[in-house]
């Protein structure tokens, strides 16, 4: 891979690598984000945060907020499968930020980025509900691959509180055992369906809470009647596994 964008800040080193037409952002070595112009799916974690929004009907989702953005590989297949008429991403990490806007376009996909703490951002949040809420915070110095906040209690009650009535909320933990320790395992009160979605490319274990009851069987039925998607599942390259939690 040859590497096309170099910048350091904070002791962590960033890197953007080209291999053919995909370009992958790294921080300290760690692979943080993908993107290819013409491909949805990654086969690895990136696909499991926008699956989700096939577990009910995506043209129902007119809002997303996502928090954490990276370099921004959730953006483009959004934009393809829900067309949200607002899409907010928020970004603690100014480089970040640049290659997602700069190397991997995603301003031309709609989107409004705010650099900002996540945290601080949800606190300050004094507007309408998001139909679909992503938070994929992890820090870019942490070559431990777990997430730069904890999901206590507080936090998950203030993320419940920006989803819409039939919303989402889709949640990335660096594993299975991550999840297990965090306050996301009680079953929270005014969630239709929970799920957890794991690809063998890596170890990390996406969580989702939907508010209106749906099912695994929901997700796989949409999958297939996607023509791009159908044929990415039947090659290999998309490759999930879903598990229903309550």
């Amino acid at each position: 891979m040859a590497v096309v964008w170099r910048a350091g800040r904070d002791g962590v080193e960033y890197e953007v690598r080209r291999q053919g037409r995909t370009l992958r952002l790294y921080a300290n070595g760690v692979q943080h984000s993908e993107f290819h112009p013409q491909r949805l799916v990654t086969g690895s974690v990136w696909d499991l945060l926008w699956l989700p929004v096939l577990l009910g009907e995506p043209d129902h989702l007119r809002r997303v907020l996502v928090l954490g953005l990276g370099g921004g590989s959730l953006i483009p297949p959004l934009r393809r499968l829900v067309d949200p008429l607002a899409m907010v991403a928020v970004e603690l990490d100014p480089l970040h930020l640049e290659v997602a806007e700069q190397q991997f376009g995603v301003g031309e996909f709609g989107v409004e980025t705010v650099c900002a703490d996540a945290v601080e951002w949800v606190n300050a949040y004094d507007g309408p509900p998001f139909d679909l809420v992503v938070e994929d915070l992890f820090a870019p110095s942490n070559t431990n691959v777990t997430r730069a906040v904890p999901a206590s209690k507080r936090w998950l009650q203030q993320l419940q509180a920006l989803v819409s009535p039939r919303g989402m909320l889709v949640m990335n933990f660096g594993d299975w055992a991550e999840y297990r320790r965090s306050d996301a395992t009680v079953k929270p009160k005014g969630w239709g369906s929970g799920f957890r979605l794991a690809t063998p490319d890596c170890h990390n274990a996406v969580i989702v809470w939907t508010r209106q009851t749906t099912s695994s069987k929901a997700l796989r039925r949409r999958v297939q009647a996607d023509e791009e998607l159908a044929r990415e599942l039947a090659l290999g390259r998309l490759d999930y596994s879903i598990r229903q939690l309550f």
